[in-house]
């Protein structure tokens, strides 16, 4: 007959060896080291995403604010081709003017007149390295303002560090209005327009149609035509009539009981200048 046993089976018990314990923390804290790296960039780019928004934010808006001011000023107040720190615009508006926009100590401020509170344009949270203007001249077009303009966040952390620069320019769209006297900048000659682009008036008063003048006539019809009348009021030594003074009308005013004298200068059929007394 077959042996039966009598033993009990014996329970097989197995756990981790000390090797396979050391390749799973292994490979565990590679895991745990690559999702930390993964968060560390993505906390890096939204930081910088956030510098930079910030700084595209302030910079738009100092570009916006420069562009309204100098399409609403009369004058650009600043010598050409200059670059500066501080633009300077003559307002139409007695209460904004003369207006400025200048950099100091990282800060872009505006201040409307000279004794008026400067207004900062930009948050404590950029710092603006430079800002420069430059006045462009356009002849028989109105000037404009070149802008150069360097925005950074304002941190110390390096993972924030944005900087930008931007370069712009900006042409005044309304019309000039003078302050002080109409002067040439030098004593060369100069012409109040052009054959092309010609003026309607003056004060409206003196009007322009074509070649011809009127004085109080909007369509002058003559080279001079003048609405009421026209003195001679010429109380000065009547000059020689000779060939420049040709065609010169002279009054000669005299004392009490003795009548004034009208007389044209003009020369007669032997060419000889003389004041010919027509009064």
């Amino acid at each position: 007959m077959p042996r039966i046993s009598t033993r009990s089976p014996r329970v097989l018990r197995k756990g981790f060896t000390i090797l396979e314990l050391i390749i799973f923390s292994g490979i565990l804290t590679l895991i745990v080291i690559s999702f930390l790296a993964i968060l560390v960039s993505i906390t890096r780019v939204q930081v910088r995403q956030t510098a930079a928004a910030e700084v595209n934010q302030q910079s738009q808006f100092l570009i916006q604010t420069v562009q309204y001011y100098v399409e609403q000023s009369s004058v650009v107040d600043m010598d050409e081709n200059s670059p500066t720190s501080t633009l300077k615009l003559r307002m139409v508006a007695s209460s904004s003017d003369p207006l400025y926009i200048y950099l100091s100590g990282g800060v872009v401020y505006l201040q409307q007149t000279d004794n008026g509170t400067p207004e900062v344009l930009t948050s404590d949270r950029v710092s603006v390295s430079n800002l420069q203007f430059t006045k462009r001249a356009h002849p028989s077009a109105h000037d404009s303002v070149s802008m150069v303009l360097s925005v950074g966040y304002n941190s110390q952390n390096l993972a924030e560090s944005f900087t930008q620069t931007l370069n712009t320019a900006v042409a005044r769209v309304s019309a000039a209005t003078f302050d002080s006297n109409l002067i040439p900048s030098t004593t060369a000659t100069y012409d109040v327009g052009v054959s092309s682009q010609v003026w309607r008036s003056i004060n409206n008063i003196l009007y322009f149609s074509g070649s011809n003048v009127g004085i109080g006539v909007v369509s002058p019809g003559q080279t001079l035509e003048v609405e009421g009348g026209a003195r001679l009021n010429t109380t000065d030594s009547r000059p020689t009539c000779d060939s420049s003074q040709r065609g010169t009308f002279w009054v000669t005013q005299s004392g009490a009981g003795v009548k004034d004298a009208v007389a044209v200068c003009a020369k007669d059929s032997g060419d000889t200048y003389a004041w010919r007394t027509i009064y």
